[in-house]
């Protein structure tokens, strides 16, 4: 990934030594894994089970309204050599930053639930085990994933990057195996209008970009673009632009394919047929009609996509804490705090509404992240539209008309989200 990445930013950045190219690549990937996390694979399947390929257009709309989002961050972090919350705290008024802060725990936490219920959906899947008890060893899963990783150097990367592997082998194989009709999915593209008439379509839709774009990505990819870029140059700077824009680009269209192919594989295998509402509706119809080797691999890419959400969920939540306060604490004890609150949840609201409805969970998780959202869009936009805080790597004119039309759509389309969800 990296040889490719460099490849097509040109071999050579006159200003940037090789060992700086290296290391500015990346963050892309260790970001991207939040686009295919279990909430978006509840989004996914539900729009092909539903609609079968008629709403593959809006997860390309939503992948590349993020892209641009999280190049953005990018770009704003090697300007200033800082992230977006310790920017937030320094640039807004302290009120106004408090509730960005709690806003962005609150998305941490949101985001920590829905992978632990997703991982815990799918040890019940794979090997039968009861739901909450999936749940706490999924918890003490990612903890000893960390705990692990720590003991070596870009050993966050390398996991992540093996995770990934698995969801998107997995997904190739179903492809395989179901044998889509390519040219059903191209007629079915041509008419999303049709879905998005329909209000259970429509709703899916806002859920689709709701699950995509989310808060803890941003402050984690400026987090990490910002430490990275440390004591580079102007010349250098626009130089690593270039190169973290290709990083970003490339990652995020991993991960907006591997989406892609989790709607395919829903419409291919459920669209008019068996009635899936949920993951675990998804993993029996896939079982009665493509066999059990083909349910297997999708619950270990349900899996593999929650653990490697949650090893870059508990770094963002480190750079979140670092950025707002100004001391990343420890991130061992935090992400074992974060997730023992979103297990106490996730077993509370077990005991209410009972087992059988995880996936309430996952919609629970994504409303959060909806009302979160704005509180990390907004400043962002603020602050990538000040000429004098950009320097070097200032927007013209037309970007910042479009991002502030970008921005207001996006809260918009979450603000409705929410409010329908009530």
């Amino acid at each position: 990934m990296t040889q490719l990445i460099l490849a097509i930013s040109g071999s050579r950045q006159a200003n940037l030594p090789p060992a700086t190219l290296r290391r500015m690549v990346g963050p892309g990937l260790m970001v991207a894994v939040g686009y295919m996390d279990p909430g978006n694979w509840a989004t996914d399947i539900a729009g092909g089970a539903g609609f079968g390929y008629r709403l593959l257009a809006v997860v390309v709309f939503a992948s590349v309204l993020a892209m641009g989002f999280q190049v953005l961050v990018a770009r704003l972090a090697l300007a200033t050599g800082e992230d977006l919350a310790s920017l937030t705290r320094r640039h807004l008024p302290t009120p106004l930053a408090k509730v960005a802060w709690l806003a962005g725990e609150a998305a941490i936490l949101a985001t920590a639930l829905a992978e632990l219920v997703g991982g815990g959906i799918a040890l019940k899947l794979l090997l039968g085990l009861p739901l909450p008890l999936g749940v706490v060893l999924t918890a003490i899963g990612t903890i000893s994933v960390l705990a692990v990783s720590r003991l070596r150097s870009g050993a966050h990367e390398q996991l992540v990057s093996a995770l990934v592997a698995v969801v998107a082998l997995a997904f190739l194989l179903l492809l395989v195996k179901i044998g889509p009709d390519w040219g059903a999915a191209a007629q079915g593209v041509a008419q999303t209008g049709t879905a998005l008439a329909d209000p259970k379509g429509l709703m899916i839709a806002l859920g689709i970009v709701g699950a995509t774009l989310m808060p803890h990505n941003l402050y984690l990819h400026g987090s990490e673009i910002a430490r990275r870029a440390q004591g580079l140059d102007d010349a250098a700077r626009i130089d690593a632009l270039r190169v973290t824009r290709n990083d970003t680009l490339v990652s995020l269209t991993l991960a907006m394919a591997i989406n892609g192919a989790i709607m395919i594989v829903a419409a291919a295998s459920f669209a008019g047929g068996a009635n899936v509402s949920s993951l675990d509706g998804a993993y029996s119809a896939m079982r009665d009609q493509l066999g059990p080797l083909a349910a297997i691999a999708f619950g270990v890419a349900l899996y593999a996509a929650g653990q490697s959400s949650a090893i870059t969920g508990v770094m963002a939540g480190s750079a979140l804490t670092r950025g707002f306060r100004g001391d990343a604490g420890s991130e061992r004890l935090r992400g074992i705090m974060t997730r023992l609150a979103a297990v106490s949840i996730a077993l509370a609201f077990m005991a209410w509404r009972g087992v059988g409805d995880p996936d309430g969970l996952l919609v629970l998780s994504q409303v959060v992240l909806g009302l979160a959202l704005p509180f990390a869009v907004v400043p962002l936009t603020w602050l990538a539209c000040r000429g004098t805080l950009m320097g070097c790597l200032a927007l013209s004119g037309f970007a910042k008309a479009a991002l502030i039309a970008a921005t207001t759509l996006i809260v918009l389309l979450d603000l409705y989200l929410v409010a329908a969800c009530f």
